[in-house]
């Protein structure tokens, strides 16, 4: 937030020839009511301004700061009037309601159909039914309250705060209760604010009559101040923090600060002098002395200095698609750092009209703001080099100065609304600047100083920023501060949220999910250094299908754990008994070795396209995330050869969330430190592949026959084109084809598919082996999908025997395959046995030995790699012991050699390297005396059915369950 522009204009205050002692200025202006008059009602909130005090810690808030949500300030009253005109009555809505004063209520938001308003309001002290933040509605028609929550227990389990209708008339809050975390009551499983020691703020649905309570953001912010856009859109703000060590901080440069003067005399509290500083024109950026004043102490002595950063962020009303909508994240911290916008409104044309006030001005008002989110990322950062313009507009005449002890000549404002007419008007709480001199005051002047600055008087008033007028509607007295308004005025543009529809034939509830290039990272073309480009990536007569191990998009549904099951096995005196002698195994019974609260289903796959693109069907109305898999189903970030560039390719960490019908455009990848929103589905980004070459035309030496509808398509575009059908199966089957060489080779393509298996198939309904539809999913469990594979009989093509994997690996237990060969005892240092481990019954015995290490390697100083003594690691590992092989080893780090990984299935090479011969993993293998001969025995055992479901089971996290309803409790 570094520039503003601003109009150059005069105010024009109709009829305005002095300011009286009470700074009321209706007497004078009575006869412009027509130019105020609208017949909707409207609201607000009125309440004494409160001190600001002295603030000596950058962990220490302000009153009505939006970063402190839960902050309790009462004495403010909720009005409401019938019409929008001078001689309209105000009314309490509250004081009735809670059954006396000493209440709060902010946040206010009209419905839709200019019906109902809903908003905020924290009961008296001592109210033991109200006594926490909820949200209430208020039916204009009727002049009735009710809360949206009726159960007492219900709505005090946590502050409800910052309610927005969405168009589809469901109501999104945020709240500390964190619902899908369950009763925090019992085991308080919450995310936090770590430096406030308070829950986070996280964005909720429910239905107006209190059902269908569902938490739809998730993470340690306060995600705030939502509003719905036209398209139905949520815009909200999401605050959180970055850290910065500071390394020469001085004692005399750490004071206790106060918030209204910088103690070192060149920040943000400037002095006025004779001059005026202009706004947000040119902030000062801080220096390493001026954060070391408001630095705080970290763990171990050092100072730290921490800045806030609130962006805009947008989501679908269902959770999907939520995104970095307007903002930068590395913003160099200035004076203007502290100034941050207040509950941003949607407008009619797409950008957004907000208050822009800084947080510790103790007059509590900044300027009226327009955001200008259709052309810019953030402030300096237009979509497009074409733009021009500014990414914030002052919507007043005159300039409004932001900081503390400031003389602001064109007063400030405190809230604003839209009159939403197309007249371009707003209701807006405006304070003249004022002075006192021998009990007169007077309107600030050029020469007017802090020293006689009188308090602010806030009334509302009309705005007209096309006529350059302003009219009083609400009467103004000393210490009013008003801090919501809103008019009830049906929004006729507001439509349900559906997103872009797709033209395809495709069953009911689903959606597509297209991507443009996954070879595309931010514009950047990433397969130029070593594999020519796109362009040769692309062209079947320089790059043959075997040359690309991105094959396939695998989509996973995400889901978090049951909240009740979490808080059980936490509370599980069996695995978890706190008693400081048996280690508490937390959610390992649930998750394995992987500490990822996720859990995940595999939904679909699709295949990668030799450009990079791919279109994929997912169900509707399911959270999904998706990540790029080679010929072996194998996740290929964790591909560790010199020349592959492609490590970007991780599973995409936003969880996604489509309409029936919709499709969701990608143009590839995306870095998370470079500083440009991404998933903006409004802004046409650079994209790094070409397309077709035409209209009408084929690819460069690809099979003719594919055509491209129009210029720049997608080969993944062309390919559904032609054929008329999405190439995309579910998750039952995994199937390649070749369409692009020229002819296509028919010796390139196969399937892998579950109803290969002779153990149980990891479908939801049997019917989903021969007929996939949007309710199937594949959800693998290690003791009902995993386990059998160790135990199924089998023939050896080595020998022609009958044998199993546990007949030669097990204790003293009973062979899975009675017929077969192989004899008890661990001797070869590998057990698959289902029982309870020996050492410890709260473990499995199969699942502990695949991923325990069971010796340690270390590279030389030759390249040679040599087993190291386990009882001298100190010695032999001076630089420590890693967990896994990892891409780049380091002089005297060791590694731990297992089976598996929980890294994912590339990292569980020493496994997968006795069955198949994946070239992929070919890093993480090193070469022991006694390899070869341990491979020739095994290969061939296991098939490629069995391999892939062990390599999806290991890239989800490798948990014990992925479906929490089979999770079985320890029988007592």
């Amino acid at each position: 937030m570094k520039t503003i522009q601003r109009k150059v204009s005069s105010l024009m205050l109709a009829g305005l020839v002095s300011v009286s002692l009470s700074g009321c200025f209706e007497g004078e202006l009575s006869s412009n009511d027509q130019d105020i008059l609208a017949d909707q009602p409207f609201a607000y909130v009125v309440r004494d301004y409160p001190e600001m005090g002295e603030v000596s810690s950058a962990n220490e808030r302000p009153p009505l700061d939006p970063r402190a949500p839960y902050a309790f300030e009462p004495g403010a009253q909720l009005m409401v009037r019938d019409r929008i005109a001078l001689s309209s009555e105000e009314r309490d809505v509250l004081t009735r309601y809670f059954g006396s004063s000493g209440y709060d209520v902010k946040d206010l938001d009209v419905s839709p159909d200019g019906e109902r308003m809903v908003f905020a309001a924290h009961g008296p002290a001592g109210n033991a039914a109200h006594s926490s933040w909820n949200i209430y509605e208020y039916t204009f028609a009727t002049g009735k309250v009710r809360r949206i929550l009726a159960d007492d227990d219900l709505a005090n389990l946590g502050h409800d705060t910052n309610p927005a209708y969405t168009n589809e008339g469901t109501i999104i809050f945020s709240s500390s209760r964190q619902h899908a975390r369950g009763d925090w009551r019992l085991l308080d499983l919450r995310e936090y604010l770590e430096d406030f020691s308070e829950p986070a703020s996280l964005l909720h649905s429910v239905k107006p009559d209190g059902s269908d309570l569902i938490q739809i953001t998730f993470g340690a912010y306060h995600d705030i101040e939502p509003s719905t856009m036209n398209d139905g859109q949520i815009v909200f703000i999401r605050f959180g923090r970055i850290y910065e060590t500071l390394e020469d901080c001085t004692t005399a440069d750490i004071d206790d600060p106060d918030f209204n003067q910088q103690t070192n005399g060149n920040g943000f509290g400037q002095g006025n002098g004779s001059s005026f500083p202009s706004g947000l024109e040119e902030p000062k950026e801080w220096n390493e002395q001026d954060k070391c004043v408001l630095s705080l102490e970290g763990d171990t002595g050092e100072r730290v200095f921490v800045e806030d950063v609130l962006s805009l962020y947008r989501i679908t009303p269902s959770g999907g698609n939520v995104h970095r909508y307007f903002g930068s994240l590395n913003e160099e911290f200035s004076d203007a750092s502290f100034i941050h916008y207040m509950d941003p409104i949607p407008l009619d044309d797409g950008n957004l009209l907000t208050v822009m006030r800084h947080v510790y001005n103790p007059i509590y008002g900044g300027d009226v703001v327009t955001i200008n989110s259709q052309n810019f990322f953030a402030v300096g950062q237009p979509v497009a080099d074409s733009v021009v313009g500014e990414a914030e507009e002052s919507m007043t005449p005159g300039v409004v100065n932001f900081y503390p002890n400031q003389v602001s000549p064109s007063g400030w404002y405190s809230a604003v609304a839209p009159y939403g007419d197309g007249s371009g008007r707003l209701l807006a709480s405006w304070s003249q600047c004022l002075t006192k001199q021998d009990a007169i005051t007077d309107v600030c002047e050029g020469s007017s100083t802090v020293d006689n600055l009188s308090a602010p008087q806030y009334g509302i008033w009309m705005l007209d920023p096309n006529q350059n007028t302003r009219l009083p509607v609400v009467r103004s007295y000393k210490r009013a501060l008003y801090t919501d308004v809103v008019i009830a005025d049906e929004n006729e543009l507001a439509r349900p949220y559906t997103g872009d529809k797709h033209n395809l034939n495709l069953e009911e509830n689903t959606a597509v999910f297209s991507i443009r290039s996954i070879y595309d990272l931010d514009g950047a073309d990433m397969a130029e250094q070593f594999d020519g480009g796109i362009e040769t990536r692309r062209d079947p007569s320089l790059t043959r299908p075997d040359d690309r191990s991105e094959r396939f998009i695998r989509v996973l549904g995400k889901r978090e754990i049951p909240p009740e099951l979490e808080q059980a096995i936490l509370a599980d005196e069996t695995y978890n008994p706190n008693d400081g002698v048996r280690e508490n195994l937390y959610l390992w019974p649930l998750l394995g070795t992987d500490n990822k609260r996720a859990l995940y289903d595999v939904l679909s796959y699709s295949m990668v396209e030799p450009d990079g693109s791919a279109m994929v069907k997912v169900p509707a109305d399911t959270s999904f995330t998706f990540e790029v898999v080679n010929k072996y189903g194998k996740r290929v970030n964790l591909i560790a050869e010199d020349n592959y560039n492609y490590n970007y390719l991780i599973q995409h960490p936003q969880s996604l969330l489509l309409e029936n019908g919709q499709v969701l455009k990608c143009y590839g990848c995306h870095d998370p430190e470079i500083d440009i929103p991404h998933a903006r589905t409004d802004v046409e980004l650079a994209s790094a592949n070409p397309g077709a070459p035409g209209d009408a035309m084929p690819f460069p030496n690809a099979n003719p026959q594919i055509l491209a509808a129009n210029w720049k398509d997608t080969m993944a575009e062309a390919l559904v084109n032609s054929l008329g059908t999405l190439v995309s199966t579910g998750a039952d089957t995994q199937r390649y084809e070749d369409y692009w060489s020229n002819p296509p080779d028919d010796s390139l393509a196969f399937q892998n598919t579950y109803a290969e298996l002779d153990t149980p198939a990891p479908v939801n309904d049997p019917s989903c082996l021969t007929d996939w539809t949007p309710d199937c999913k594949a959800t693998i469990n290690y003791l009902e999908h995993i386990q059998p594979i160790w135990e199924v009989c089998r023939t050896n093509p080595n020998d022609g025997s009958v044998n199993s994997c546990q007949n030669c690996h097990r204790a003293a237990e009973t062979k899975s395959c009675a017929a077969g060969g192989g004899s008890s005892g661990a001797s070869n240092g590998l057990r698959l046995g289902r029982n309870n481990a020996s050492w410890d019954p709260r473990f499995i015995e199969s699942y502990v030995e695949l991923f325990e290490a069971d010796y340690y390697l270390r590279e030389t100083s030759t390249g040679d790699w040599v087993e190291v003594d386990e009882t001298n690691l100190a010695t032999e590992c001076p630089e420590g012991v890693d967990g896994d092989l990892t891409i780049l080893p380091e002089p005297g780090i060791c590694f731990t050699r297992r089976l598996m990984s929980a890294r994912g299935a590339i990292a569980s090479a020493r496994f997968f390297s006795l069955f198949d011969n994946d070239p992929d993993d070919d890093a993480y293998e090193v070469e022991t005396s006694e390899t070869a001969a341990i491979r020739q025995s095994h290969k061939g055992m296991l098939t490629d059915a069995e391999l892939r479901l062990i390599a999806e089971w290991l890239d989800s996290g490798a948990h014990m369950y992925n479906e929490p309803d089979k999770f079985e409790f320890p029988t007592p």
